[in-house]
């Protein structure tokens, strides 16, 4: 207890009194003086105290009621009371949250030689002052406060670092509840404090406690508001998205925020009771544990079992809690000196723990607080939860989906096929007609070409004998009127120019034969070498019956070395690319031009193309002319698989490429580039 000494001093009596030198003493008083006027000034300093105590305690009392900035009430307070007892230092340390074992320095006024304590965090355990100040109502006044008793090392440090000589100071209390401490500070010198300063403190201690409540009241009302919101908003996104990412990021930034603790992760399981770290928010300077393996090899399938079954875990102090000491070395590694601890368990399963550290001190864990964690940890069950199913339901519609794709991708190739077996057929019934037809052609065209020599051989037998009967007979006027009749002159020297013209038309019959029989290649089908040159002339004549003189052809055929491929296929290819080249050409009025270019691109590669002048392709549709079954052609004019067979022939049949370069109003011009050399891979033919 304090014994209060009456004016002019108050004193402890259990603090050793200094030597009498070192305490400063009034200066002794010259002449006696009469003892009514010395009670008169007395009675007149005293009512300028009271007078001067009413205002101060005024002032504060307006500061409290005219706002809600807790910190600027304190400071108002501290500029106050220094000003008015001219002192180094005026602190205002508040408990803010019950059973604190620390306080916190939340307003301050100093002279601005001396250190500032503002935002210094000093334990109650380790100093006694504090402890003697929460245990007593009144004003606990020091004036050697380097010699109080009791002070540990650590706290006496402290002392000497702010320069503390002597101290004034009182526990400020609510309803009998200590919410802070109001300190005065005298660092240039010591200092005896007189019943005035200690009365003005106590008044200056009531108003301070009224204002310190009101502002734990607000600040829980303020803490549960953002709790709350938090949770709100961890709810809505919940609702309104699945990026789990965003939702968990947010809860454990929320929750940092508003529990004011240095790192807040969420933890998952993976196997056998490991995990790592998935999200984290933290604050500086504490290091970051984002995506490490945390292997604790404390960790026991019993400890998982009970965070599985609910268990919430609350460790204030990780070296006062009674843990394991390899779970304590596995704690301080990560710089941890309190944690609260959630479980986040969906339906039976323990998915991973929602857990705050406290890295700096230890702490006590107040229960709103582990409520609100509780709270956290159920909502992002939920949403893991949502989002698990939300990936198998995705999972299997990709799955179902790329089923869907691989089935249309067989049907469609199928129609591909069917299409091209029926065209092929069409082709090879068409071929194998042509072969009849040619055959049939052939052999009586084979007994004209023949007999025409014999033809000719004799008309001039018979033109010989006619002249011996002439000169054996002696009637020259008979013969003269058979000649006549029969016209034999003209008859002698037209029979010569029949039998040539009958010799050519059948040389031209020939030659179209061999012509249809190069087309189709019906003799050679296999894998061989080829002429690509032969084979573009070769059905350039096939179409010579299009080629009208309106359309100019120039050609320029390089050297090109034989390749290895299927002539039937590439004269297909050609026939397609130069039927529709002319297809173009017969759409526009103007004269048409077809151009037909072989050239060498490099040792293993050769190109061709096969160019118009007519209306082009636009480009949005470019890039679909080589699908089954597309054709810009009217009905009944094409059935969309010319250019699909050109590229199968092309790509899957030669490992070659085809192109097409095309802008409207100027033509287009297809470019098919082979290989020149495929004896080791033979492409399907």
């Amino acid at each position: 207890m304090l014994v209060k000494v009456y004016p002019p001093y108050c004193t402890l009596p259990f603090v050793d009194a200094p030597e009498a030198s070192a305490i400063p003493r009034p200066e002794p008083i010259a002449e006696p003086r009469d003892p009514v006027e010395n009670t008169c000034e007395a009675r007149i300093h005293q009512l300028e105290q009271q007078v001067r105590l009413g205002e101060l305690l005024n002032e504060i009392n307006n500061a409290v009621r005219s706002t809600l900035d807790f910190d600027r009430v304190l400071q108002t307070a501290c500029t106050l009371l220094a000003s008015t007892l001219n002192c180094s230092r005026v602190s205002i340390l508040v408990n803010e949250a019950e059973h604190e074992s620390v306080l916190i320095t939340r307003g301050e006024y100093k002279q601005d030689d001396y250190p500032s304590q503002q935002g210094l965090k000093v334990p109650i355990d380790d100093n006694p002052h504090l402890q003697q100040l929460m245990r007593q109502n009144e004003p606990l006044a020091v004036t050697r406060f380097d010699q109080f008793p009791g002070m540990s090392a650590q706290v006496a440090a402290m002392v000497e670092g702010l320069g503390i000589k002597s101290m004034l100071a009182i526990a400020t209390r609510y309803q009998g509840e200590v919410n802070g401490i109001l300190g005065i500070h005298q660092c240039d010198r010591y200092r005896e404090w007189t019943e005035w300063e200690c009365q003005l403190l106590e008044g200056v201690a009531s108003q301070l406690a009224i204002a310190i409540n009101q502002a734990r009241l607000y600040s829980a009302t303020r803490a549960a508001a953002e709790r709350e919101s938090l949770l709100r908003l961890v709810t809505d996104q919940i609702r309104s998205t699945l990026d789990l990412q965003t939702i968990l990021k947010t809860a454990v930034r929320g929750v940092r925020e508003l529990l004011a603790t240095d790192r807040v992760v969420i933890y998952q399981f993976t196997q056998d009771w490991q995990g790592e770290i998935v999200v984290e928010d933290l604050a500086v300077p504490w290091p970051s544990i984002l995506g490490q393996e945390i292997g604790d090899n404390c960790f026991k399938a019993e400890y998982g079992q009970r965070y599985q079954n609910g268990r919430v875990r609350a460790i204030d102090d990780i070296h006062t809690a009674g843990l394991d000491p390899c779970h304590v070395n596995f704690l301080a590694q990560l710089n941890v000196k309190a944690n609260a601890i959630v479980p986040i368990a969906i339906a039976d399963r323990l998915w991973g723990l929602l857990i705050a550290h406290q890295c700096d001190n230890p702490r006590r864990w107040q229960d709103h607080e582990i409520d609100l964690l509780q709270q956290l940890g159920d909502r992002l069950a939920i949403a893991i939860g949502q989002a698990e199913l939300y990936a198998q339901v995705r999972e299997s519609a990709d799955r179902y989906q790329a089923q869907t794709e691989q089935l249309q991708a067989t049907l469609e190739e199928l129609q591909t096929t069917q299409q091209q077996l029926l065209q092929s057929e069409k082709l090879s019934s068409l071929g194998q007609m042509v072969a009849g037809i040619a055959h049939e052609i052939n052999n009586a065209n084979n007994f004209i070409h023949a007999n025409v020599p014999h033809a000719r051989d004799y008309a001039q037998s018979l033109e010989r004998g006619l002249q011996r009967y002439a000169t054996l007979i002696d009637a020259p006027e008979a013969i003269a009127a058979i000649d006549s009749e029969l016209d034999l002159d003209y008859i002698r020297e037209d029979f010569s120019k029949i039998l040539a013209s009958m010799s050519q038309g059948s040389e031209r019959i020939r030659s179209i034969i061999l012509t249809l029989r190069n087309f189709a290649h019906l003799d050679e089908a296999e894998y061989k070498l080829t002429d690509v040159n032969e084979g573009l002339e070769t059905t350039l004549t096939m179409l010579q019956h299009r080629l009208t003189p309106a359309i100019a052809i120039h050609k320029d055929l390089a050297a090109l070395p034989k390749i290895y491929g299927f002539p039937g296929q590439l004269n297909q290819v050609f026939f397609n690319l130069l039927a529709n080249a002319i297809d173009a050409i017969e759409t526009q009025k103007t004269p048409g031009q077809l151009t037909l270019t072989s050239r060498q691109l490099d040792r293993e590669t050769i190109a061709i193309s096969i160019g118009d002048n007519g209306p082009g392709i636009a480009p949005e549709i470019q890039k679909q002319i080589f699908d089954p079954f597309f054709t810009t052609k009217p009905v009944g004019k094409g059935t969309g698989l010319g250019l699909s067979l050109c590229y199968q022939a092309v790509v899957k049949g030669h490992g070659g490429r085809i192109h097409c370069d095309s802008e409207p109003g100027r033509g287009t011009t297809f470019t098919i580039e082979l290989p020149v050399r495929l004896e080791t891979v033979q492409p399907r033919g």
